[in-house]
């Protein structure tokens, strides 16, 4: 969204003299998180980019380790002000502002459609040292993690191939994301506990992290149907019966992140139910348009997504769309 809907959008959540400065192609602010993330609740330098783009806009804070869009971003503040009552929000118009941006994209000329977004120079990415990696422990190496892979069905050979590791000090199962020329260039963990603040993070080196790639650009083949799925623990479930899925780590990718998959002309989308995945297969209809042969599936309606499927269920449901595994 532009500017001037973002200010609404941070006003409405209570942050309307958080905005300090602008950068190219960020708004930057003081997290709206800080109440329930960062030390003493206050976002002391600011941490918190807006991207400029269109409608349901990524957000970030490179102090508490949040990423996702606004709407998500809502939805997280609402949870956490449940459990810990901080601030007087009505949620409803922060999202009307979202909402309003969604409705004007079709009438405005001055946003890029993905062609032109993958023509522009792409930003050079950080890499991580492997060394940096081999400070979390392989998966097989720690009993909870055995146990947890176990219980969600991920069995040793998918675990060896998703370099698995685990974050002991925060009980995290951490999938390592490497880009297309095969660099180690983020590590994305989930807390195996369902009740922590943030449940995902993804980890910084030496500050930095790289939240345009995708989790399996480094195994991807563009040239065949690519699945799209939004978690880690989803592509886990999905590898077991098709091996071309890829995941943007949340459920609406800005146009940065998705130029980097601009050379897959034929999508298939997994996403989870609910409201999230409603947004994340908007997003994807509306930013690759009809270039591009895209077709969004749901999970079986007594699964939450689709790493709760079963192996017999995934197929069921992919096989009149892709070429599964023999």
């Amino acid at each position: 969204m532009k500017r001037e809907q973002t200010r609404a959008f941070l006003k409405k959540l209570g942050a309307s003299m958080a905005i300090l400065q602008n950068r190219t192609g960020w708004t930057i602010a003081r997290c709206p998180l800080a109440p329930w993330t960062h030390d003493d609740g206050v976002d002391k330098s600011p941490s918190f980019a807006c991207k400029d783009e269109p409608g349901d806009a990524f957000t970030t804070c490179f102090s508490c380790g949040w990423h996702g869009s606004m709407s998500a971003l809502v939805i997280r503040m609402q949870e956490m002000n449940r459990k810990h009552h901080c601030l007087d929000v009505k949620w409803g118009d922060a999202l009307q502002v979202i909402i309003d941006a969604e409705d004007s994209m079709e009438l405005d000329l001055d946003w890029p459609d993905l062609e032109t977004v993958m023509a522009q120079k792409k930003a050079d990415l950080t890499e991580f040292p492997d060394w940096w990696l081999d400070t979390f422990p392989p998966w097989q190496k720690v009993e909870w993690s055995r146990k947890y892979l176990h219980e969600r069905g991920v069995l040793g050979v998918m675990c060896e191939r998703l370099e698995l590791r685990a974050d002991t000090s925060q009980k995290r199962i951490c999938f390592p994301v490497r880009d297309f020329k095969h660099r180690l260039v983020g590590l994305h963990g989930r807390c195996v506990h369902a009740n922590v603040d943030p449940r995902y993070r993804m980890y910084q080196y030496a500050g930095q992290t790289n939240p345009q790639v995708w989790l399996g650009e480094d195994w991807v083949d563009t040239s065949r149907p690519i699945l799209v799925v939004e978690g880690p623990f989803d592509l886990a479930s999905c590898l077991r019966v098709y091996p071309n899925v890829v995941s943007p780590l949340w459920a609406t990718p800005s146009l940065e992140k998705l130029r980097r998959m601009g050379d897959a002309l034929e999508w298939v989308t997994l996403y989870d139910r609910g409201g999230g995945g409603d947004s994340g297969r908007t997003q994807v209809s509306k930013a690759l348009g009809s270039d591009y042969v895209v077709t969004h599936l749901k999970p079986p309606e007594h699964r939450k997504d689709p790493g709760e499927c079963s192996v017999p269920e995934l197929q069921e449901l992919l096989a009149k769309h892709l070429q599964l595994n023999a």
